[in-house]
């Protein structure tokens, strides 16, 4: 049975209806709509173009799952999203949020996709070689870890996994474009991603010594995670780790 109630004098009726006594019927409001709360597992997810990643998102209290959620993209053309499941369409960054449909409280997760790592080495004059131990939060590499090798934001390697004797390694070969360069070493001071730096005599100038930085990283596509190693090199032409003596990479 639908319960009645009088209203006199609204806000904006008061005049007009003082004298008339109208009675309105108005559907009784429960007095706490049922609210769900939601977060997501990720709040930052890397992914290469082509791939996806499930996001993980939870409902509390989970009596109210069964009312849905709903996703959304800041930018579609870089991220889609069906149902939880994030595809990267192109190189950039999007926001995804999620949405309880009871209460209507959302999270959201930044999503950066990068381009797919691809290289040919005949886009290159020179190459050295790392034999390096990776490790990422404690665990050796699988088929489905990418590390490559970088000058600023150019690919500049991709490392291959080896085994050897039961030993597990990364052998990253490493590409320039400089035809010279012999003379760097690893004591020579980089800038971000390369500098030039010109050593001048008055009587016989020589040529520029170009010292490239190189850095290290490498893409989990399971985890949609990208990670940055600390230990970097100079490009030197030179060989850099051996099999008893590997090149250390570590991230966390």
């Amino acid at each position: 049975m639908k319960n009645w109630k009088s209203i006199f004098g609204l806000a904006a009726l008061t005049v007009g209806l003082a004298s008339c006594g109208e009675l309105f019927e108005v559907e009784e409001v429960p007095e706490q709509a049922a609210v769900a709360d939601i977060a997501m597992g990720r709040h930052t997810v890397d992914l290469m173009v082509g791939d996806s990643y499930t996001l993980p998102a939870t409902v509390t209290p989970d009596s109210l799952i069964n009312r849905g959620v709903f996703w959304e993209s800041s930018d579609s053309s870089v991220v889609r999203i069906s149902d939880g499941m994030i595809i990267a369409a192109a190189e950039g960054e999007a926001t995804i949020r999620v949405t309880t449909v009871a209460g209507l409280k959302s999270d959201t997760c930044r999503v950066r996709v990068i381009p797919r790592w691809e290289i040919s080495p005949y886009d290159f004059a020179r190459d050295m070689v790392v034999y390096a131990d990776v490790t990422i939060n404690g665990k050796k590499p699988d088929e489905g870890t990418i590390v490559g090798a970088f000058c600023g934001d150019e690919l500049r390697g991709i490392g291959q996994l080896r085994n050897s004797n039961g030993q597990q390694y990364i052998q990253i070969r490493v590409y320039s474009p400089i035809l010279y360069g012999d003379d760097v070493s690893q004591d020579d001071k980089p800038g971000s991603g390369g500098v030039v730096d010109v050593e001048v005599d008055e009587d016989e100038p020589t040529e520029e010594k170009v010292i490239e930085e190189i850095i290290f990283m490498c893409y989990d596509h399971s985890q949609a995670r990208l990670f940055t190693f600390a230990p970097k090199l100079n490009f030197d032409g030179e060989t850099h780790g051996t099999l008893s003596k590997l090149f250390k990479l570590t991230a966390e």
